[in-house]
């Protein structure tokens, strides 16, 4: 039995009579109830809050970490229009070509072809022949035309929302590893909400507008290429851009592809009548090819030669009104240059007149000085806002020498809006010219 002395015998105090229950305290479970909800919901406000910044930050700390390349440069290769051969030119060349042909070509052989020739016979299987191989070269062209839809929200009368959508071709005009770019008439995306893109392969993307230029009206539109399968990538291909520029093209054999009779993948053949016709469009040299195949009035595309090379970006709205079915299209070569600022986002420059280039033996003859002669000028533009007339001939700008409208054409395009030149004007007097020297402020002849 335990002893009840402390360690020095002490006698204790009996404490065995007292005994302690312990009591546990009583759960108010309002409270707890209370609490609990008021956890759950300060979770779920944590959560959302967590969310949204995550939301609103990842991009910021995604463009940090993995920050994308900038897309590269458009680069086409431009042409020079002074690079044309003369008909003098080309006849000389011909007869030097045929010269060194006839020197090569023995007798013999001569003898041997004309006489195979004569013997053979053609007939409908050579035609066959023919049709198959240019239906050849314009699936291969196909494979850079895509349809553009405009897609935009609408209301009826009734109230009820619905979509209204307008379709046009365009044309793959370029590819730096990123992005598909797209020229496209203007008028088919104005206002337009979605663009949508369906390429060669029925593949249905959107697209995203790049800049409009408003003196011919065209568009580039862009396609991320991640957007797009390793298949569609393997099936599409960019336009190979030809030359307007090379020589003749008059009788030139050539495809529409596109929508030229108005309906998507339709093609047709025929041949370019004319090629030398001037647009007449402010601050530009654009030259229209026309054609002798009848079309839609609201045909679209492009024509291309019989190697598959764009020589032409079909528009309607050029043809005269005996022709107005006739395919015509503006000539690829001067086009090139637009392609190229509108694809890297560079605004262009607007001056707005119209000139030509006098030719030499007129100059002389007449005593008119060299330069780019102004035949008229837009109304408000920057160019009638200083002052340049009719009749003006602009010598120089910004101290570079000009001596065609070309060359004039040429510097505007180095240009940019805002951009203040000065520019030396020779004005008709009376007895002789009167040099001007004028100041003007460019504004853009583009837009998003």
């Amino acid at each position: 039995m335990a002893s009840n002395t402390d360690e020095n015998n002490n006698k204790l105090a009996d404490t065995g009579f007292i005994s302690e229950k312990i009591k546990q305290r009583p759960i108010n479970r309002k409270k707890l109830l209370r609490r609990t909800a008021i956890t759950f919901f300060l979770a779920i406000i944590f959560g959302i809050v967590a969310c949204f910044t995550f939301l609103l930050l990842q991009p910021v700390f995604s463009d940090q970490l993995y920050p994308e390349e900038k897309p590269e440069a458009i680069s086409l290769p431009e042409e020079n229009v002074q690079d044309e051969l003369t008909p003098e030119e080309m006849f000389a060349v011909e007869n030097e070509i045929a010269a060194v042909e006839a020197e090569n070509f023995e007798s013999a052989q001569k003898d041997q072809i004309d006489e195979a020739i004569a013997s053979y016979s053609f007939d409908a299987s050579d035609y066959s022949k023919m049709m198959a191989s240019l239906k050849e070269v314009s699936t291969g062209v196909s494979r850079s035309i895509v349809t553009v839809t405009a897609v935009s929200s609408d209301t009826n009368w009734f109230s009820e929302s619905f979509e209204s959508s307008g379709s046009t071709s365009g044309v793959i005009i370029a590819t730096n590893g990123s992005y598909y770019y797209i020229a496209v008439p203007a008028a088919a995306i104005t206002d337009a909400e979605t663009i949508r893109v369906t390429f060669f392969d029925g593949t249905v993307t959107t697209a995203e507008p790049s800049l409009t230029d408003d003196v011919t009206g065209l568009s580039v539109i862009s396609v991320k290429r991640a957007d797009l399968s390793d298949s569609t990538r393997d099936k599409v291909s960019t336009s190979s851009l030809g030359s307007s520029n090379s020589g003749s093209l008059t009788g030139l054999p050539v495809i529409a592809v596109g929508s030229p009779l108005g309906t998507q993948g339709s093609i047709a053949y025929g041949i370019i009548t004319s090629e030398k016709t001037a647009l007449g469009l402010e601050d530009s040299y654009y030259k229209l090819l026309t054609t002798d195949i009848y079309g839609s009035t609201n045909g679209s595309g492009v024509i291309t030669n019989l190697s598959g090379q764009v020589i032409g970006i079909i528009d309607m709205s050029y043809n005269s009104n005996d022709l107005e079915n006739h395919i015509c299209a503006i000539g690829i070569t001067e086009l090139k240059s637009l392609f190229e600022d509108l694809s890297n986002g560079r605004n262009r420059a607007y001056l707005g007149i119209h000139g030509t280039t006098i030719p030499n033996d007129i100059q002389v003859s007449m005593n008119i000085p060299a330069g780019a002669y102004i035949t008229t000028t837009e109304m408000n533009s920057p160019a009638m806002m200083a002052g340049i007339q009719s009749g003006d001939i602009i010598t120089s700008i910004a101290g570079t020498e000009i001596s065609s409208y070309e060359q004039l054409v040429s510097k505007l395009a180095a240009c940019a809006p805002d951009d203040v030149i000065s520019v030396t004007v020779l004005r008709q007097a009376p007895n002789d010219y009167v040099e001007l020297d004028i100041d003007i402020t460019l504004t853009s002849a583009t837009h998003n």
